[in-house]
């Protein structure tokens, strides 16, 4: 009984010592509800002979806008948008030159704000003064020199930063003008022509600048230019909406919106069935990729590592018959589509110039009607990602 006695005292010690401990006064307490009786303090005061500007947002959270909404047009069966997929340039080398066109540019992996402080000591290195600088415009323009194999020529080169298609990446354009030492006339060293002068001149430094970008270490680099922090402006590439539709918005001239929309439609489970480029119409077949390559025994039944979308009977020049001019169609006008050609599959990629001038791909079935905001806004993004 003894022993009995002694247990029940050290147990009930026990349990006081947990409230002492753990429970709701006690010293452990769980705090982590604690935020929601926290009060709002006074704005810190600022003394008259100071800046007392403020600061604004550090973490600012953006207002949700109808785009960001557009996919939800049956709001009863609400469901969260899955996030964007990443690019895939994002996966990739951080430098690299690209080429579409016959245009060549560096595009990296960084915030343009990164590149500008590391531009201009690629330049200061290679003894290139910098002449003037336009870092709403992410401009820098050259002072005129002269290479030693042409000394009768004066050179200067336009390095000109922009956003990519991608989030988070840069485009870096380069320009080259050459004119004759003797003979150039005011107003042609005060303006830039088109085009390069010289290709070779062009590449030369181009190739330079990135393989010295390619060297250095972005991450531990570090060092951004406050003043180029709006170098231009949004990425070139985003998903709006259109009167409740779902559509890729490029900020690109047609030439390389239709080019690199062409090499989009190519990857991921697109296929191009049929085009027609300079009307900016593409059909193309999906089939979504699976998420892993199937096993053995899977192909050993018949499992594609690369299934291919289903084969068409129809061209784009019969459903362009059986459709209004603009390839977009009414309900109506999609039944009566579907009674001349039947089991149509796929999709029909139109690239257009809206009336505010803005170059936009709408995403629609084969009879030109439109997807349901959800799966043209998804297969959309996969589009997206793939730009180059």
């Amino acid at each position: 009984m003894r022993i009995v006695y002694w247990l029940l005292v050290g147990f009930s010690f026990t349990l006081s010592g947990c409230g002492v401990l753990f429970g709701e006064d006690g010293y452990f307490r769980n705090r982590e509800d604690d935020y929601l009786k926290a009060a709002s303090l006074e704005p810190l005061k600022v003394p008259e002979e100071l800046n007392r500007e403020a600061l604004g947002q550090r973490y600012e959270i953006p207002a949700l806008t109808r785009e960001d909404l557009a996919y939800a047009q049956d709001t009863e069966n609400f469901e969260a948008p899955r996030p964007d997929p990443l690019s895939v340039n994002a996966l990739q080398e951080q430098v690299k030159i690209q080429s579409l066109d016959g245009e060549r540019w560096i595009l990296v992996n960084v915030e343009p704000a990164e590149l500008w402080p590391r531009i201009r000591a690629f330049l200061a290195d290679n003894n290139l003064e910098v002449a003037s600088t336009n870092t709403e415009l992410g401009l820098l323009e050259t002072s005129w020199l002269s290479f030693k194999d042409d000394p009768g020529r004066i050179d200067r080169y336009r390095i000109r930063i922009d956003r990519g298609v991608q989030p988070d990446t840069s485009e870096i354009h380069i320009l080259h003008m050459s004119l004759d030492r003797d003979s150039a006339t005011q107003a042609q060293l005060t303006s830039w022509p088109d085009e390069s002068a010289s290709d070779e001149r062009e590449s030369f430094l181009l190739d330079e600048l990135a393989a010295t970008l390619a060297t250095e270490d972005m991450g531990a680099a570090g060092g951004t230019s406050l003043i180029a922090q709006n170098i231009g402006g949004d990425v070139k590439a985003r998903i709006v909406n259109v009167d409740g539709e779902p559509v890729l918005e490029l900020e690109l001239n047609r030439a390389r919106a239709l080019a690199t929309l062409s090499h989009s439609a190519k990857q991921e489970g697109f296929t191009i069935y049929d085009s027609a480029p300079e009307d900016g119409l593409f059909y193309l077949g999906y089939r979504q990729p699976p998420d892993k390559a199937p096993g053995w025994l899977a192909r050993l039944f018949g499992a594609e590592a690369d299934p291919q979308p289903p084969e068409t009977q129809y061209s784009l020049a019969q459903l362009r018959e059986a459709l209004p001019q603009g390839m977009t169609a009414t309900p109506e006008q999609a039944e009566a589509a579907e009674e001349r050609l039947p089991k149509a599959p796929g999709y029909l990629l139109i690239l257009s110039e809206d009336a505010d001038g803005a170059l936009r791909a709408r995403l629609r079935t084969a009879y030109g009607e439109r997807l349901s905001a959800r799966k043209a806004r998804d297969m959309l993004s996969v589009l997206r990602k793939n730009l180059i």
